[in-house]
């Protein structure tokens, strides 16, 4: 006996026979490497390591008046990085920034100081105002890591308070628990 195909009206002949539309999972096949190539564009633009950030401030200034008095505080600004006493370089970066805002070696040290004091959304204004013809796409890509690292920073405020309120409540169920078995 032979049995009698059941015929989808959205199928054409050639897909008839398959039981499936071609095209249709030629669509998803490209789709999905479509997604992968989002993502692993999204991952080459953010930076992934503190490392990586630490790059892009320079060990020596290359600003062409290095030897006069802005090129000299800037070098100290940069060694300051260098040695991790982000708080202090970044004090000298913004008052560079102050007297001369055209020196994107500061605003780019600024930036990575803020980012590595834990204060991401300044960190992410003032990548913002580095000039992207300095630095390509690093302003954007920086800002956006900023957004990620300031959403968990925000996450783990809420989950720490959740945390300690419960331990409030736990803590106060305790005294009550003690002082009810001691009338007792």
């Amino acid at each position: 006996m032979q049995q009698k195909h059941e015929e989808d009206p959205f199928l054409c002949d050639k897909c008839q026979s398959l039981g499936y539309c071609r095209e249709a999972r030629n669509r998803k096949i490209t789709e999905e490497l479509r997604h992968k190539l989002s993502l692993s564009k999204i991952k080459k633009q953010i930076p992934l390591t503190e490392r990586e950030i630490s790059h892009w401030v320079p060990l020596r200034t290359g600003i062409n008046d290095a030897s006069t008095k802005f090129g000299k505080k800037l070098q100290q600004a940069h060694e300051l990085f260098h040695q991790d006493e982000f708080e202090q370089a970044s004090y000298l970066y913004l008052d560079m920034l102050e007297t001369r805002n055209d020196c994107e070696e500061a605003k780019i040290g600024l930036a990575a100081s803020l980012f590595f004091l834990h204060q991401y959304e300044a960190s992410a204004n003032a990548a913002l105002k580095i000039n992207s013809i300095y630095k390509s796409d690093w302003p954007k890509r920086f800002a956006h890591l900023c957004e990620i690292k300031l959403h968990e920073q925000l996450s783990d405020l809420d989950n720490s308070t959740t945390l300690d309120e419960e331990n409030k409540s736990s803590h106060s169920m305790n005294k009550t628990f003690c002082i009810t078995t001691s009338i007792v």
